[in-house]
């Protein structure tokens, strides 16, 4: 969820892999907060659920249950280990010791808010496993959690849950989070679901990752903030210039923290937020980068600097970035602005693109959405004609058209097509067609 109403999708932007030589050799500020569920407006309370009391619902199992969470959320702003532990049901010693390594990870983490939604008038979930607890149970179908990272997060991101309420003599307990799982209902994760977590830090950036990879998460941090005045140069100063990267420790991992799961094989970073359903602005929530351990080491020196600078445009331009952007234009700007200035030559970064061009196989259309898929074959051939795309608009039409060109579509809240059509007949003064015409000769002209 976001601040704003109406329904909201994650979008995340993957960088290909570029597999080419020359690339692969403080309490006092924190916030508690509640949710209401009508407005999604954030207000500062003492209670950081977000509740309604309608009537016909069991008033004292929520006043409990917020009473209850209340506490959990209290005891991770004031590094409460104690408070936390006691919202666990003693019952179930595997969850306990579970939740005291989630608690002992979290507590690495700078967070500046923390709460809780839930619907206590939702239907509740059918537990498989409730026998197990043989006691009175409750599952919420609609659950959130809310956090913040300080200085880094403007308003709260969120993570879908599927806990199990149980109810012992001594009142009401947190017993799981993954009864569901088995059943599709799989509560999302962040770095600290995945043990203990250290951090590391440069201007304007945050890694957060684990004791293993120490010396990672350092130079990606001194990496990530060299790539900012690069972006800003591009893109202009009007985006936060600040990120939280995360460094997992395996491709599963990455799978998980940004919950897809499709093919990650062939991507070296993906850039993730939370945004708007299209149309309408996109409102975006918790930016995040996060590296493929799997594929980082196959990067040399330079291409590390392509992946971070390709995912820091993203971040920049998350805010006009609605969720029907066109994959290409997001794609290939960021592989633009990735690119600029390091000497490159186009042979290499388009190579297998050329080699399309020169066997005659020129693409007769833009790349779609789903060429980005990463399970496609040709998945180089998408990114390399979408930055062939964004660097003819650069060279000529000049670099402010470009960014002024993605500006308007990304923005625009009509069908991406008439976004498109629109934006080149305005700002580029040619059709469409005539566009993407334009685009297949210059890749001829180019790569031949």
């Amino acid at each position: 969820m976001t601040d704003t109403s109406g329904p909201v999708l994650p979008r995340r932007f993957g960088v290909l892999l570029a597999l080419v030589p020359i690339l692969a050799v403080g309490l006092a500020d924190a916030v508690i907060a509640v949710r209401t569920a009508s407005s999604g407006q954030r207000t500062a309370v003492h209670s950081p659920v977000a509740h309604r009391r309608p009537p016909n619902v069991d008033a004292v199992r929520a006043s409990a249950l917020t009473d209850l969470l209340d506490a959990r959320a209290t005891a991770v702003l004031h590094h409460d280990r104690a408070s936390y532990l006691a919202t666990v049901d003693p019952l179930q010693p595997d969850f306990v010791a579970e939740q005291e390594r989630e608690y002992d990870a979290i507590a690495e983490v700078p967070v500046a808010s923390w709460s809780y939604d839930f619907d206590p008038t939702s239907q509740q979930l059918t537990n498989p496993r409730a026998d197990r607890y043989t006691a009175p149970t409750w599952a919420p179908r609609q659950f959130t959690l809310h956090y913040e990272i300080r200085g880094f997060d403007s308003s709260p991101t969120s993570l879908r849950q599927y806990p199990t309420f149980v109810h012992r003599p001594q009142g009401w307990f947190i017993a799981s989070f993954d009864d569901f799982a088995s059943a599709g209902e799989r509560s999302d994760a962040d770095i600290w679901s995945f043990g203990p977590v250290r951090t590391a830090n440069a201007h304007g950036v945050l890694v957060l990752g684990h004791p293993s990879s120490a010396a990672l998460m350092r130079e990606v941090a001194v990496q990530a903030a060299a790539a900012i005045p690069r972006v800003s140069a591009v893109w202009g100063s009007d985006w936060p210039r600040r990120v939280v990267v995360l460094v997992p420790s395996s491709q599963r991992e990455l799978a998980r923290l940004v919950d897809d799961s499709s093919d990650l094989s062939q991507i070296a970073a993906v850039a993730s937020a939370e945004v708007q359903d299209c149309p309408g602005p996109p409102n975006p929530v918790g930016y995040r980068v996060a590296i493929n351990p799997r594929n980082w080491g196959k990067l040399s020196a330079l291409g590390r600097r392509v992946v971070l600078t390709h995912e820091l445009t993203h971040v920049a331009t998350r805010a006009v970035t609605g969720s029907c952007t066109p994959t290409w234009l997001v794609e290939g700007f960021a592989d633009y602005v990735g690119y600029l200035g390091t000497g490159v030559p186009m042979s290499v970064v388009a190579q297998e693109l050329m080699s399309d061009v020169r066997a005659g196989r020129v693409p007769k259309h833009l790349p779609s959405d789903a060429d980005f898929d990463g399970s496609n074959k040709q998945l180089a051939q998408a990114y390399e004609g979408a930055w062939m795309a964004a660097h003819m608009i650069a060279s000529r039409w000049g670099e402010r058209t470009l960014v002024q060109f993605y500006r308007a579509v990304g923005s625009s809240s009509d069908d991406p097509s008439v976004a498109l059509s629109n934006a080149t007949t305005s700002i580029l003064h040619v059709s469409l067609a005539r566009f993407v015409a334009d685009w297949r000769a210059y890749l001829r002209a180019q790569l031949s």
